[in-house]
């Protein structure tokens, strides 16, 4: 299983291949599409013009030498979660801001009363640059309860939508819970994660998850969702350009 956490690193994003799960932790200063970020340092996480990634990368590696030295099967790959603005494009070229495994995958969030027309805009921005944006949760938009026709349209444009567990779960509201399942029924959500944040409360435990997708939306949706997808990302494998959305030539009842 792959998955996506919030639990223990330096300021960035790990992925970790089953049976472990991905920790990271990250501080930033919240900034909002549209303001005038100029792609500054303290704006934008992870970039404080300091070799920054270097660091990051060091120190990722010291926690792989540990996974190896207690023999824990935990893969971790580099990566980030990045709260949009209007300097991520710049932030990315630079190097300053990190896609996932290196690809050209970038997982990005926004905040929760975002206005839909920037969700648009920064998506268009980041494809345009020849991205790939990973939109994460979308599900917790005020913008896409109240309009869930949005999801469509990013979906559309080229986005990969991510639906977290809390959400499935009920863990975030009824509007969060109705929207996940508006995603997951019509085929619009490509990965899900448990976006945990610690090991008590929003936990990497993936084991009920999986079993509720299954039980909700067909046996195949979680393989799909929490393994093959995911992969997919890792490797950095393009959409189906035919169809247009991210169906990575599988035909099941369920879709990427």
């Amino acid at each position: 299983m792959i998955d996506r956490a919030h639990t223990a690193s330096y300021r960035g994003w790990m992925m970790g291949r089953s049976p472990g799960r991905m920790r990271w932790k990250w501080r930033r200063r919240q900034q909002r599409p549209g303001q005038d970020s100029g792609a500054t340092a303290t704006e934008i996480p992870g970039w404080d013009g300091k070799g920054w990634p270097q660091r990051y990368r060091e120190r990722l590696e010291k926690f792989r030498e540990m996974l190896r030295k207690e023999e824990i099967p935990l893969q971790v790959v580099e990566g980030m979660e990045i709260f949009a603005s209007d300097g991520v494009v710049e932030g990315l070229k630079r190097g300053n801001l990190l896609t996932i495994n290196r690809t050209d995958y970038v997982l990005v969030e926004f905040a929760l009363d975002v206005r839909a027309y920037d969700v648009y805009r920064i998506l268009n921005r980041l494809l345009e640059a020849g991205y790939r944006p990973i939109l994460a949760h979308p599900e917790r938009y005020l913008a896409a309860q109240r309009t869930p026709e949005h999801l469509y349209e990013w979906d559309g444009m080229g986005a990969v939508i991510q639906v977290n567990k809390g959400s499935v779960l009920g863990g975030f509201g009824e509007g969060a819970l109705r929207t996940a399942d508006y995603i997951l029924r019509r085929r619009l959500a490509c990965v899900a994660a448990s976006d945990a944040h610690s090991p008590i409360r929003r936990t990497t435990s993936m084991e009920e998850f999986g079993r509720v997708l299954a039980r909700r939306y067909g046996e195949v949706c979680p393989w799909l969702l929490l393994e093959e997808n995911p992969r997919r990302i890792l490797e950095g494998e393009k959409r189906n350009q035919e169809r247009k959305k991210w169906h990575f030539l599988i035909d099941y009842q369920f879709k990427i």
